[in-house]
């Protein structure tokens, strides 16, 4: 089976591999790309990134899709068996340009953000209507998202599957503490870190730091409340391992986001603090190894802070040995790989 890629994002093409690099990022020359590597039949897979920076792809982040990458695969995926995006921004444009065309191979879309965020309104939802008329297959991460196509997109829901993310347990593994009296908080977009420094308890003996984002270092900067630049995986993986918990703060968005970061997190052993989202339900709903709180209730983010503060060690690395069991029990990359396998084969039979 030979399959052509279209991510949302760039991919490095390597030669030898770069373990600073997560999967989704690169390509190993001889080797199965992402999760693919775990499909029972592995693929041949080809990867078309979004391409190089250029006025051009300026032009195309403002306007919040992709032009060139899409017009490109439908060029190109005569030659393949099935096409893959990943993320709307891609997959929308590359479903209208087929639909012009008189080759039509199948294409799976791995819808991430809920097609233009779960919003619907008289200009975007009949264009989107039109561009998917020919209802591609969809996986989303989500199972929220089935319900919202089956009330807007009806043609959509009858090819829609939910699949949820998986990390790479192997990658993501557990490592020794440190008793630092560390919390740490990652991630630019989509983080509630108002909420987050608004709640953390000053002058405990413990540390907040929040990487990824220094927009509130000015109001929230201080000896307990530490912000960093984005850095390469490797580092953010050391100041993971030298935490003794870690905090997901997220907004209320009704698509899939911050389950990579829960799910990384909880693979590395270590407990988690976590906003219950539309977005985190299917993973954290019923894992009582996760302390879960209200979207932007700071007395609840404190509370559940104080009390992971005043867990003793022992309690809190039984907490994180938990979290590592629900995600190899539930949420490993390869069970992901297994269940889209199965239904790619659904797909090229019918």
């Amino acid at each position: 089976m030979s399959i052509l890629f279209i991510p949302n994002w760039n991919v490095r093409m390597l030669k030898d591999d770069d373990s600073c690099v997560q999967a989704p990022d690169k390509v190993v020359e001889g080797k199965p790309y992402w999760f693919f590597r775990h499909f029972d039949k592995v693929p041949d897979v080809t990867v078309l990134d979004r391409g190089p920076d250029s006025w051009f792809r300026s032009l195309e982040q403002k306007a919040k899709f992709y032009v060139r990458q899409p017009w490109q695969a439908v060029r190109q995926c005569a030659n393949y068996d099935l096409v893959i995006s990943h993320g709307a921004q891609s997959g929308l444009v590359f479903e209208l340009l087929s639909s012009w065309t008189r080759h039509r191979c199948p294409h799976l879309m791995i819808d991430v953000g809920c097609l233009n965020g779960g919003r619907i309104n008289r200009t975007e939802t009949p264009l989107i209507r039109y561009a998917l008329r020919q209802a591609p297959h969809i996986v989303t991460h989500n199972s929220h998202q089935l319900d919202f196509y089956r009330q807007y997109y009806p043609k959509l829901a009858e090819k829609a599957r939910f699949i949820p993310f998986g990390v790479d347990i192997d990658y993501f593994a557990p490592q020794p503490h440190s008793d630092s009296r560390t919390m740490v908080a990652f991630g630019h977009r989509k983080r509630d870190y108002e909420t987050l420094c608004q709640a953390f308890p000053r002058g405990e003996g413990w540390t907040l730091q929040v990487i990824g984002d220094r927009s509130l270092q000015s109001r929230y900067g201080c000896n307990d409340i530490q912000f960093y630049d984005a850095m390469p995986l490797n580092v953010l993986m050391e100041h993971i391992a030298q935490s003794e918990a870690v905090v997901v703060p997220l907004p209320e968005l009704p698509y899939s986001y911050g389950q990579m970061t829960l799910l990384q997190s909880m693979a590395m052993a270590r407990p988690v603090i976590c906003t219950l989202t539309t977005g985190t339900m299917d993973y954290v709903g019923h894992a009582d190894c996760v302390e879960t709180v209200r979207p932007s209730d700071v007395t609840a983010m404190r509370d559940a802070l104080r009390r992971m503060m005043q867990r003793s060690d022992d309690e809190r690395r039984g907490l994180g040995m938990q979290c590592r069991y629900w995600v190899e029990a539930n949420f490993s990359e390869a069970r992901m790989a297994h269940q889209l396998e199965q239904y790619i084969d659904q797909i090229l039979q019918s």
